[in-house]
């Protein structure tokens, strides 16, 4: 084999395999001399090694729920303060301080005032979130396909520039004092017009399945899971201990935001392009793989009934399992700060640090563990699921009925086992689909869950109030929790159905099991 051959042909053997192991289908048909391809081959490997999509998302998603957190207490902080402004003979403290429920009610004399203050604030939020997720889940679809042409790099780019002037705009709300209800919505806008959430998600996946093995690809998603967990556990411990030693003066928590983004850009900027660089082979992807990832889900045919129906639920489940997760986010703190728990700030930030660190450990620890029980391979993906269904029904029923401290950190302790099921779900799809339909399918199935997630917005930011007894009505701050384990309660049949064996009539399957890995050998060999 000639120096030529050795970096173009199809029979590349790796020399070590790990998580980080990639391919050199980025180097096939490069112009370069052969001395050339292998000093890009050796910088490549030592600066994919160093720089690594997990730490940009931790960077990423570390910004967006920091200051999604910090907003949304502000915005319940101001509202507070408005209202007790308008409230007779009320004065106001010499100094900042954080309001929570008892001080409200005591300082206008009733429960109207709570409630009233928490609607508006759940409306506001309603409507930011709503206008991010929406311009984010449609745009994902274009720019997502475009970064098959163009590369992956330059719209994570894009999508964190644009989470960055978003920040910058946020900052500007709380620093100036701007009309909330205007400059928030427009803040908002912005990072979903730039790709928001789910051109970010979708791309870094579709960067991972660029350069890693088949045999580590569940491993770099689970890992790629725990970056959110990380990210959540600082946002939590930075905004919530911040918000509560200056009592709730956001002007300080706020210019962090600007720190987290420089950081990230600049890291962001220095990781490689994932994707091919041969242009034939960026020809192939774009608007038409786009087209095709519509074909999976819509023609059977192209997969085969029993693969295509099995992608169906796999999707709805990781859709109703994201609604369920993004409408308890929306709420939580809201929950918390009032009654029936009435918690601190401080505390908060503990509470939610040490939820973010268990999510960690159940995809990097648990995960693999589970994966390792000795159960018929055929059924180990649906069984993970399965128990995280049962896990996620039990823990929100007893935060619904929560009346102790200890009971609402065990409860979320062990709620956090659920997470294994994202990347299982997502690992499922991977084995039944073509690998050519990879980036498509996964821009799509992104974009279904931040739609869905609309919904679980509008849901839950209507639903919940604070508890308390208003003209005789009993108000349950608890009910979001019985309508969570309500839709986890309702996917266990599709999950059941996953159990289902695989037709042998099936016109693309040689196995009755439906396992990632068979699945993609089976899509291998069908190429063959």
């Amino acid at each position: 084999m000639n120096q030529e051959e050795e970096f173009s042909g199809e029979d590349f053997e790796w020399e070590e395999e790990s998580p980080f192991t990639y391919s050199d289908r980025y180097l096939e048909n490069d112009p370069a001399t052969p001395k050339q391809v292998g000093l890009w081959k050796r910088s490549l490997k030592w600066r994919r090694r160093i720089f690594v999509i997990e730490i940009f998302m931790v960077f990423s998603q570390l910004l967006y729920l920091y200051s999604t957190q910090i907003v949304q207490q502000y915005i319940f902080q101001t509202l507070a303060c408005e209202a007790l402004s308008n409230t007779p003979n009320y004065t106001a403290p010499n100094e900042s301080i954080c309001l929570d429920q008892d001080y409200i009610v005591s300082a206008t004399g009733n429960n109207d005032s709570i409630i009233e203050i928490q609607q508006k604030t759940n409306t506001l939020n309603m409507y930011i979130a709503i206008i991010g997720l929406v311009s984010s889940a449609v745009l994902s679809l274009i720019y997502g396909s475009l970064s098959d042409i163009f590369g992956r790099k330059p719209f994570l780019i894009l999508c964190f520039s644009g989470l960055c002037l978003s920040s910058a705009l946020q900052v500007a709300v709380i620093e100036l004092d701007l009309n909330m209800n205007v400059y928030l919505l427009i803040a908002s806008a912005l990072n979903g017009l730039t790709g928001g959430g789910a051109t970010t998600i979708g791309v870094a996946y579709a960067s991972i399945a660029d350069v890693t093995t088949k045999k580590w690809r569940t491993l770099r998603l689970g890992t790629t899971g725990s970056a959110f967990g990380f990210s959540k556990a600082l946002s939590y411990l930075l905004a919530y201990y911040w918000i509560n030693n200056n009592g709730c003066d956001f002007k300080g928590p706020a210019y962090l935001m600007l720190a987290i983004g420089f950081v990230g850009l600049t890291y962001i900027i220095l990781i490689p392009e994932s994707l091919p660089r041969s242009k034939e082979e960026r020809k192939e992807g774009g608007f038409k793989k786009l087209a095709d990832g519509f074909k999976t889900f819509f023609i059977p045919r192209r997969i085969g009934f029993s693969k295509w129906w099995r992608v169906w639920v796999c999707v709805i489940v990781i859709c109703v399992e994201f609604l369920c997760a993004v409408g308890i986010d929306e709420i939580m703190s809201y929950f918390l700060h009032n009654k029936p728990l009435e918690w601190s700030y401080g505390l908060i930030g503990i509470y939610g640090l040490v939820t973010s660190i268990t999510q960690c450990l159940a995809l990097i620890v648990v995960l693999p563990l589970l994966i390792a029980i000795p159960i018929p391979e055929a059924y180990s993906n649906p069984f993970i699921i399965l128990l995280a269904s049962v896990i996620a029904i039990t823990t929100n029923i007893l935060m619904a009925t929560i009346k102790y401290d200890w009971e609402m950190f065990l409860a979320g302790i062990i709620q956090t086992l659920q997470q294994v099921a994202f990347p299982v779900g997502r690992t499922i799809i991977f084995g039944l689909i073509k690998p050519e339909d990879y980036g498509a399918v996964q821009s799509l199935t992104t974009s279904l869950q931040l739609l869905t997630s609309v919904g679980s917005t509008v849901l839950f930011n209507k639903v919940y109030h604070p508890e308390a007894e208003v003209n005789g009505h009993h108000y349950n701050a608890g009910i979001v929790f019985w309508i969570t384990a309500g839709f986890w309660a309702a996917l266990i049949p599709l999950i059941l159905l996953l159990f289902k064996k695989v037709r042998s009539n099936d016109s693309n399957s040689r196995s009755s099991a439906p396992n990632t890995f068979k699945f993609e050998q089976m899509n291998l060999e069908s190429e063959t």
